[in-house]
């Protein structure tokens, strides 16, 4: 098993002293009072789309749910898996949100593999 990648770490360390401290008031303020984002936007998961660094947002401004193919699946009464549903909710009833957006992009491997049904991956999940 490999180590933690060591340019993450110094990753961390650049953005704790660049960004964090500089504006440790900020995210006191955040930490203290909460998050109250205008926008609530559904991404994928690719690591090639970050929708904090696309829109050059700061903490507190965006409540991102990310998935494969940035799906948003239809509501439904039964079922177990309301992962996206919950945070839609979440979005509009607790912190009031005003836009959701749902961002896709070129080339999403996601949305690829599910209209080739043939590719995609079968899974069994198993709950204790």
């Amino acid at each position: 098993m490999s180590s933690f990648p060591e340019k993450l770490s110094d990753r961390y360390r650049r953005f704790k002293h660049r960004l964090f401290l500089p504006n440790a008031e900020q995210y006191e303020e955040l930490a203290t009072y909460g998050q109250t984002p205008e926008v609530m936007l559904v991404s994928c998961c690719d690591s090639r789309v970050d929708p904090e660094t696309i829109f050059n947002a700061m903490p507190g401004e965006l409540f991102v749910v990310r998935n494969v193919a940035n799906l948003v699946p239809p509501y439904e009464t039964g079922g177990k898996f309301h992962g996206v549903s919950s945070a839609l909710e979440f979005a509009v009833m607790n912190l009031r949100v005003k836009h959701i957006v749902v961002m896709g992009h070129s080339g999403c491997g996601g949305v690829k593999a599910a209209l080739d049904m043939s590719t995609a991956v079968q899974t069994e999940a198993h709950f204790i």
